[in-house]
């Protein structure tokens, strides 16, 4: 892939972009299996490398809003001076036409961008989320609901002149922070839900969902980790239970179910939002599975101390801190004999297998989620050694 803004020096977000692709992936896989090496369990196996498109794969566009409302830019947060990168070869075909109907809608609504120095303003971010099947979610975040009506009354005319945008919100982010988006989410057009085909099913993300970057590798990850479930579950036979916890939108957990047809699968994500559209999805592909709104370690503790006790299999697929020290300690002290654990952050996960001795790694693949980046992601999946 070559890029512009990267030959231009305009953007250099993609680091790794001078080096050849099998070069980026050889040396991503070669760091993850030296770090993970003494974890390893005898005969543990690498597969080949999890692999997508090196372009055109980017589920979800995070631009900041710079320049002025006559001439917006749309750039990267914390480069209010930067270039408008909104040709970035990393969004799918449709985002770059999605992002100018925004720039536009900004100039005719005449939003100001919001000045991070002087803290005046008030359109801070445009995100947009593009599934598969071409579909978009546009969602403008604002300081304050000062815009609203300006933009309500011109948001017809984008949503004419962009009919894959099948949903539009505002998101109200007051607080002088660096972080994306608020906590406070007001609809202003189209549907509740977008449906991402990920795999072998769909995704229905609500706008403050969480999604995987590379759609197309997410999909082989989850099936990745349903292989591995249906193998376990063919050799415990039964009806065994297994627990996705950090589930989200319920990606592995969905992937295990209509692998595995007989185990009982619970998912557990923090989010509501998030539980809505694994339960949407559920529905959808008619699969047994239930989803809990939770704090995925409190609950697993809970629930293990009760009459059924702790499940067969667990899958994990925390946030970039890991498991920490709690539910590691649990996971070691369960008697669990199957986990699989996917990790968007290999540091924190060597940190937390540390804390689990009794579970070594049997089979992992390195997972390229981001590619042209030093982002690495892994798959592991872990037996226990000596079982309780």
């Amino acid at each position: 892939m070559r890029c512009h803004h990267f030959d231009s020096g305009a953007c250099r977000s993609c680091t790794l972009l001078d080096l050849p692709r099998p070069r980026q992936v050889a040396e991503g896989r070669a760091r993850i299996e030296q770090l993970l090496e003494p974890f390893l369990a005898p005969g543990a196996e690498w597969s080949a490398p999890l692999v997508g498109a090196e372009s055109g794969f980017r589920a979800r566009g995070k631009m900041a809003v710079a320049g002025t409302a006559q001439e917006p830019r749309l750039t990267l947060p914390g480069q209010a001076a930067g270039a408008d990168l909104c040709g970035c070869p990393l969004y799918p075909p449709g985002v770059e036409s999605v992002l100018e109907g925004a720039k536009a809608l900004i100039r005719r609504a005449q939003v100001p961008p919001y000045d991070v120095a002087r803290r005046r303003g008030e359109i801070k971010n445009v995100l947009v989320t593009a599934s598969p099947d071409g579909e978009h979610v546009l969602r403008l975040v604002l300081r304050s609901e000062k815009a609203l009506d300006r933009v309500r009354e011109h948001l017809p005319a984008l949503l004419a002149a962009h009919p894959s945008v099948v949903s539009v919100s505002a998101n109200i982010h007051p607080e002088h922070t660096t972080a994306v988006e608020g906590d406070h989410e007001i609809p202003l057009a189209g549907a509740a839900s977008i449906a991402v085909r990920t795999g072998d099913v769909p995704l229905f993300a609500r706008p403050r969902s969480f999604l995987q970057t590379h759609t197309e590798v997410a999909g082989q990850l989850y099936r990745q980790a349903a292989s591995w479930v249906a193998e376990i579950v063919a050799e415990q036979g039964g009806a065994p239970r297994l627990w996705d916890l950090y589930c989200g939108l319920g990606g592995f957990a969905l992937h295990a179910a209509l692998a595995a047809p007989t185990a009982q699968v619970t998912g557990v994500e923090v989010s509501p939002e998030a539980i809505d559209g694994a339960r949407e999805a559920a529905a959808a592909q008619h699969l047994e599975a239930r989803f809990l709104a939770a704090d995925a370690t409190s609950w697993a503790i809970e629930e293990a101390a009760g009459a059924e006790g702790p499940p067969e299999i667990v899958i994990v697929n925390p946030p970039r801190r890991g498991l920490g020290e709690r539910l590691a300690t649990w996971l070691e002290g369960s008697g669990v004999r199957d986990v699989l654990y996917s990790s968007c952050n290999p540091a924190t996960l060597a940190t937390d297998l540390a804390s689990m001795p009794s579970l070594r790694i049997t089979a992992g693949r390195f997972v390229d989620m981001f590619p042209h980046t030093q982002h690495a992601e892994v798959i592991v999946r872990l037996r226990r050694s000596d079982p309780t």
